[in-house]
């Protein structure tokens, strides 16, 4: 009898966890299986321990058991964090014009673009000689003033030009990012808190600012995403 009703709390709770977990969102639901995954190996092997079919492990578990837990505890305390480091860590910030998109990724340093339309689409910009780079400036000086910017900005951070262009820009007024273009410059998913977009505005205008030998208009593309996703 005993057995029996072991056996239907252990189903019925089954039922529960199952039911519990399907409902979760996937963000939710990793920590959750961790969580359970843990909880049911310290059930199993103090029942082991109980029933004295592990008793020479009782006092390694006893011992080990306030280490785990406060591991635990510190890892799903701290993997919110290390996450969002991460994020910020390895997502690159990326500008679009009507011909150039550029990617700037502050992990590596590391600074490109795509021509996406025009002459020379769909080659990278670090594909480019001088010479092809500098009909492109010229081209796109008298077509898109964006592009011609976006490009001079390109080639002063990636070392290939001295030019500075670009430093005077003030941005047109008719130019306004949408919320996926904004969250693709503050290098966020578009899942991103006020707080992350804050925080995200804060860190890439601390390294792009002109003021520490960043651009002007890449300074201007920050703010202007930051205040689209805070409207």
């Amino acid at each position: 009898m005993p057995m029996v009703l072991l056996l239907i709390v252990v189903i019925a709770g089954l039922w529960y966890w199952w039911s519990y977990q399907k409902n979760l969102v996937d963000t939710k639901r990793k920590p959750f299986l961790w969580r359970s995954g843990f909880w049911l190996i310290l059930a199993l092997a103090i029942y082991l321990v109980v029933t004295g079919r592990m008793h020479w492990l009782g006092a390694g578990i006893a011992a080990l058991v306030p280490i785990l837990r406060t591991l635990f505890i510190w890892g799903t305390r701290a993997g919110p964090l290390l996450r969002l480091l991460g994020r910020f860590k390895s997502t690159p910030s990326q500008f679009r014009t009507r011909f150039l998109v550029v990617t700037l990724n502050f992990a590596s340093g590391k600074i490109d673009g795509e021509i996406i339309a025009g002459d020379y689409s769909g080659k990278l910009l670090s594909e480019l000689n001088s010479g092809e780079l500098k009909e492109l400036s010229q081209h796109y000086k008298t077509t898109d003033k964006e592009s011609f910017i976006l490009l001079q900005a390109y080639l002063m951070r990636s070392g290939s030009s001295n030019s500075q262009e670009y430093d005077q820009y003030k941005p047109d007024g008719n130019n306004d990012l949408s919320k996926d273009d904004a969250y693709q410059v503050l290098g966020l998913p578009s899942t991103a808190t006020k707080d992350e977009v804050i925080k995200a505005h804060k860190r890439l205008m601390q390294r792009l600012h002109p003021d520490r030998g960043g651009s002007d208009y890449l300074a201007a593309k920050i703010n202007a995403a930051k205040d689209q996703l805070l409207k």
